[in-house]
């Protein structure tokens, strides 16, 4: 724009907002100068139209009165809009000076403070970080930069100096670097440590290089040799691994195709939708847990997935509508439960509904979980009632389990008792379990513990009465036999001549325990013959029933029997095989029966008592050994 001209003529107004707008546009920075010159045109221009003119109210032949105030007017608000985003843009401008040249100092301060301190690396950062800025200050005075200027040519021929010695030691450095690289041909490590350490010796000689410190082209030529050699491992590794991803791209194609032929197959007015849908997801999935790819492969295949899987899903999602507006419903039909009076029909109606619930294509993973927090919700308003009832019999069944819980330490405190108290409480059991029988219902987290408990307590207690009952048969058992030899002793005694003191054998007799069982009689009669001499007819028949017990104890304990005997021993098993053919149990004989026959049986022939006497021992320490 010519600022010389009279800013009174026409078009002045747009002249000065354009070259405003141009100031505005500069991508460097805004002329201050030109700014400058703008302003004093724009104060030219207001002092003019404040001067009267002659012939100022008539208007020109071309311009209608009214029409040219109005579009000065117009301008002068928009050159006033812009010369005020000029200032705000110029004051930024000038305070960014100021702080890019304090930085400038500060800069040129640390530079000379890393040289002085032998610091290269930090020195030549700094010199370029001032270089940067100090040719992007937009307004910079000539003397501002001439300071600067003459304090970086001080010191820079120490940085050249310093910059010689790091070339020195970078070379040897480079050299190092080349017989590191050299030893990692035979090093043996893995392909994928092998590349990174090859790549990262280029990068460090490329760091080198852009650090201005540029090697020998021959040096360079070794240095690339000696990676070419070291890398060698490496391009039969990544080899490999190109086959795989090739193999990988065939597999994730292959998953692609199934895709397409699987649509192309699909009786669409028919589907199995859940099938489908479980396909679907499973083809995602398997395709991206196949290894990697080739990059130029991976967004075709993306896409070609992609593809293949919006074809199912122009049907599947008509489908997922359905099966969400079912589920909807269904939950809807739920919760109406809470008006149903009868919490049976109520509980019937709700297991009924809830086998609806089926999702043919699953919603997305939030729309699922809200509509099943739904269904939960709806279900467990039924369920409520329920359980608010169940608390009502809940104090009931409380109470059965403190009965039922005493039941069972009234049981278990019996089982501890003595044999004595054993033996006579024989009713015990049958009482306790009919006020069992009797008692309703426990809680339901209780009943198999309870049960279990129970169970135990029966058995317990029936154990230690079995177990008492056997102590008391045995302790009757051994008291029959210890009575059985006294009375033999003074059987024989009395068939020796002996004469015995029969108050002092009856005082011994009654020292004994007593005797409970269906025995004591027989024993006790033996007793009341055996200080009296039997006759002949007498011991011959006691002889007789004793050896016909014996043989038949020593045939059921699987006992010798003596060689005169056989015969007899025969004719007894015979008869025995006889029975059991026909199943006559009446002629099978008990052991224990046939010992106590032989215990009672009065005395026997002096000359055969030994023998007697020692079949009988035999037959009663077989017999304890088995029982």
């Amino acid at each position: 724009m010519n600022i010389n001209t009279k800013t009174a003529e026409p078009g002045k107004r747009q002249a000065i907002l354009d070259e405003i707008n141009a100031l505005l546009e500069a991508s460097n920075g805004i002329d201050e100068a030109r700014a400058k010159k703008v302003r004093k045109a724009i104060d030219t221009l207001r002092n003019v139209d404040n001067t009267p003119t002659a012939g100022e109210d008539q208007p020109a032949d071309d311009q209608p009165a009214d029409d040219q105030p109005a579009a000065d007017g117009q301008l002068d608000r928009q050159i006033d809009a812009a010369l005020e985003t000029l200032r705000t843009r110029i004051h930024k401008q000038v305070e960014r000076r100021n702080h890019d040249y304090e930085k400038a100092l500060r800069l040129t301060d640390e530079l000379e403070t890393a040289l002085k301190d032998n610091e290269l690396q930090q020195a030549e950062r700094t010199h370029n970080q001032l270089m940067s800025i100090m040719g992007n200050i937009p307004g910079l005075s000539e003397q501002r930069w001439k300071d600067i200027k003459k304090r970086v040519n001080r010191v820079l021929p120490r940085l050249r100096k310093l910059e010689s010695w790091r070339h020195w030691g970078t070379t040897q450095a480079r050299q190092e670097l080349i017989n590191q690289v050299t030893q990692l041909k035979d090093a043996g490590q893995p392909a994928e440590k092998l590349a990174v350490q090859i790549k990262q010796a280029r990068e460090q000689w490329q760091a080198w290089d852009k650090s201005g410190d540029h090697s020998g082209k021959e040096l360079w030529k070794e240095f690339d040799r000696a990676c070419e050699q070291a890398y060698k491992p490496c391009v039969v590794h990544f080899e490999k691994l190109r086959k795989v991803r090739t193999e990988n791209l065939k597999q994730r194609q292959a998953i692609i195709d199934s895709l397409n032929a699987r649509y192309a197959a699909t009786d669409w007015k028919h589907p199995d939708w859940r099938e489908i849908d479980k396909t679907i997801s499973h083809a995602r999935r398997d395709f991206y847990k196949i290894g990697n790819v080739d990059n130029k492969h991976r967004k075709p295949l993306a896409k070609a997935l992609d593809e293949a899987l919006d074809k199912f899903e122009e049907y599947l999602s008509s489908e997922r509508e359905r099966s969400l507006r079912a589920r909807e419903k269904l939950i809807t039909d739920i919760e109406a439960l809470a008006t149903v009076a009868n919490l049976r029909d109520a509980l019937d109606q709700l297991e009924t509904l809830k086998k609806h619930w089926k999702i043919t294509v699953t919603g997305k993973r939030e729309l699922e979980n809200k509509l099943w927090k739904r269904f939960q919700a709806a279900c467990d308003g039924t369920y409520q009632r329920r359980d608010a009832e169940r608390k009502e019999q809940d104090a009931e069944r409380n109470a059965n389990l403190q009965q039922k819980q005493a039941l069972i330490e009234e049981l278990t405190g019996a089982a501890t008792a003595s044999d004595a108290e054993l033996l006579a409480n024989a009713a015990a059991l049958p009482r306790i379990r009919q006020q069992w029988e009797a008692i309703g219902w426990v809680p339901r987290k209780e009943e198999k513990g309870l049960e279990s408990r129970w169970r135990s307590a029966q058995q317990q207690f029936t154990s230690a009465r079995k177990a008492a009952e056997a102590r008391a048969h045995a302790s009757e058992f051994d008291n029959i036999i210890k009575r059985a030899a006294l009375c033999h002793q003074w059987e024989q005694s009395v068939l020796a001549g002996i004469t015995l003191d029969t108050d002092a054998v009856a005082a011994e007799w009654r020292g004994l325990p007593a005797l409970n069982g269906a025995h004591g009689e027989a024993i006790e009669q033996r007793f009341s013959q055996a200080l009296t001499r039997p006759d002949g007819t007498a011991l011959a028949n006691n002889l007789a029933a004793k050896q016909a017990a014996c043989l038949k104890l020593e045939v059921l304990l699987e006992l010798d029997s003596p060689g005169d005997c056989q015969a007899d021993r025969m004719a007894y098993q015979v008869a025995r095989l006889n029975a059991s053919l026909k199943k006559e149990l009446s002629a099978q004989e008990a052991p224990e029966d046939l010992l106590l026959a032989a215990l009672a049986t009065g005395a026997v022939p002096a000359e055969a008592a030994g023998m007697i006497q020692g079949r009988i021992e035999n037959c009663l320490a077989r017999y304890k050994q088995r029982t």
